[in-house]
């Protein structure tokens, strides 16, 4: 019997979620660092400390989550809302720190943050785990992961260009309130729209999850490693975009327009990558999208001061790769969990284990990196300050991206892939 691809209305109403989610997930990597180092005044060296520690402890969380969550999986709709008022409490604190905060800005931060990152984590982990009861077919993986990480491109634009609009018209500790506020009316339609909408639970096999027996499938451990791999130059870039834009290239005001460009190329690029994994392959796909990627962003190093322009178009071309990187790597991974129904949310938490610990180090190494180079965020730079600036946020991660890519070159997970009839 021929198996119907799913349809494209209920890819869309699955991916409405991605929205909320991603417009909550980019500011807390992206502007809590300039907003605590700023308008609370936290050292750079000492911020960079603490959201290594509380990453690190949030990544090791995550796979726990997972498993507990799929020993509950026929409740997976409840957790989800149950998750949901928890990360609004926990975002709005985070951006709207009260007048007697000040003193206490690290108990703040860290309080704030661990409320959100748990509340994220059971939403996402959860979330990614609905898609394998929505496919039906080998590529409706890929399918599935372009309408998510499509939707979830189209949050991290309103989250990027969000927060220059309100600065334009308030101070900002104020415009960052107002911005966090934002997430209330996107995360009630999301989830209203993707829960009402997403089928049952399949039926999984009686064996009990574990992530010894998800880590003894060798196709699982090398999506992750890549995985792991190919987040580290993301989470670099994402730390210290803002740094860049505003000191090397002297254009903060343009940081939302150019974050912008970046990941509206990203989901222009989405269904050419997803067209050139259908007539050949994945892996073949994405190793041609990070190799691009590596031969693009490598110029940013040599970038100064008004070449707003040259990083523009920098922006584009990269971007149109993580096309390939948000969308066939999660399809991958979906791909290895065919027959392990019982460790879809498992997987997906030691995913997201893999992500946030490259968050980590990107907070725990490259901030270091800068204030020891002599690097101040907002202030008259020496020439050694910014070219070190220079060296972490475009060096730094084209080194950390051809690592991956020779992993993936040396995989075997194209033996993984079918051939659908």
């Amino acid at each position: 019997m021929t198996v119907k691809p799913a349809s494209t209305l209920s890819l869309a109403k699955y991916g409405l979620l991605g929205i909320p989610l991603a417009f909550a997930g980019l500011p807390v990597y992206v502007h809590v660092p300039q907003f605590y180092a700023q308008a609370m005044g936290v050292h750079l060296a000492l911020l960079g400390s603490v959201l290594l520690i509380v990453r690190l402890l949030d990544a090791v969380i995550d796979p726990w989550i997972g498993l507990i969550s799929d020993r509950l999986r026929h409740h997976r709709k409840r957790l989800m809302l149950a998750a949901s008022p928890c990360l609004l409490a926990g975002y709005i604190a985070l951006f709207n720190p009260p007048a007697f905060a000040s003193e206490y800005a690290l108990v703040w931060l860290v309080t704030s943050l661990a409320l959100v990152y748990l509340a994220f984590s059971t939403l996402m982990i959860n979330y990614y785990a609905m898609a394998l009861d929505i496919a039906q077919t080998y590529h409706d993986n890929t399918r599935i992961a372009t309408f998510r990480e499509g939707s979830m491109l189209a949050g991290v634009l309103i989250a990027s260009l969000l927060p220059n609009i309100l600065l334009a018209q308030h101070p900002l500790r104020e415009a960052y309130g107002l911005f966090s506020l934002a997430l209330i009316p996107l995360l009630v339609i999301g989830l209203a729209v993707t829960l009402f909408s997403a089928p049952a639970t399949k039926a999984a096999v009686s064996a009990s999850p574990s992530f010894w027996g998800l880590l003894s499938d060798r196709h699982v451990r090398w999506v992750l490693f890549i995985g792991f791999c190919n987040a580290i130059p993301t989470a670099i870039t994402s730390t210290l975009f803002l740094f860049f834009t505003s000191d090397v290239l002297g254009a903060s005001q343009s940081s939302g327009l150019l974050l912008a460009a970046y990941f509206a190329s990203a989901a222009v690029g989405m269904p050419l990558w997803s067209y050139i994994s259908r007539k050949h392959s994945k892996k073949r796909a994405l190793t041609i999208a990070m190799g691009i990627a590596i031969a693009c962003f490598v110029w940013a190093f040599k970038l100064g001061s008004g070449d707003i322009i040259p990083f523009a178009i920098i922006c584009v071309l990269s971007g149109a790769t993580m096309g390939a990187d948000v969308t066939l790597l999660p399809s991958m991974m979906a791909d290895t969990l065919k027959d392990k129904r019982e460790a879809t949310a498992t997987a997906f938490g030691l995913w997201n284990l893999c992500s946030k610990l490259t968050m980590a180090m990107a907070a725990g190494i490259a901030l270091p990196l800068l204030a020891y180079g002599g690097y101040e965020p907002g202030s008259i730079n020496t020439p050694s300050g910014l070219a070190q600036l220079s060296f972490c946020y475009a060096l730094l991660p084209c080194l950390f991206k051809l690592v991956a890519l020779y992993c993936l070159h040396v995989s075997p997970l194209d033996s993984n892939e079918r051939i659908p009839s």
